[in-house]
């Protein structure tokens, strides 16, 4: 058990013990995804709890990839303030504070994202849901939509990213058992 409090190293990220605070979304953002005095208070408190590494919730590299209310984003560059004030936070407490990046496929909202979902192809499965097959050109841009949202979780001061590809989300929408 005392292992768990003992300092530990990820890829050159020194962390003061072995606890990790793995993503939950917490329904804490404001509409546009943007954070709020509530989301930067409950990472704090987990810093402050002595958390070692914090991993945010899931968060939508493109609008159209959202897949609830509240749910933090980081779609563009104007997120990028708020955001910092996040890892800002959890740094000032001895945190390490992860960002989780996701796009939620044909399990977006559309009544949120006003757009039809996005999936690997027509195919429909167990959701009967409208979705628009992504063609080679629309797989690239989100390869580069992934990569525009690391660049800005970088640039918020997050000690890295994690990329959600579970739950059926986008990422693994691509994947057949």
């Amino acid at each position: 058990m005392t292992k768990l409090f003992t300092p530990s190293e990820i890829n050159n990220m020194k962390l003061s013990n072995r606890f990790v605070r793995s993503a939950t979304w917490a329904a804490m953002a404001a509409g546009d995804g943007s954070s709020t005095p509530q989301l930067v208070d409950l990472m704090v408190n987990l810093a402050k709890g002595g958390v070692g590494l914090i991993i945010t919730g899931h968060a939508y590299v493109r609008q159209d990839g959202q897949a609830g209310p509240w749910q933090l984003g980081i779609y563009k560059d104007e997120l990028v303030p708020g955001l910092q004030t996040i890892a800002q936070a959890v740094h000032e407490r001895g945190g390490k504070i992860i960002l989780q990046l996701a796009h939620a496929g044909f399990y977006a909202k559309s009544a949120l994202t006003r757009q039809t979902p996005l999936a690997p192809s027509k195919v429909e499965g167990l959701l009967k849901s409208p979705r628009k097959e992504m063609s080679i050109r629309d797989i690239k841009e989100m390869a580069d939509s992934f990569g525009e949202a690391a660049r800005r979780a970088k640039k918020a001061g997050f000690d890295g990213v994690q990329i959600h590809s579970a739950h059926g989300y986008l990422l693994s929408q691509f994947l057949s058992p």
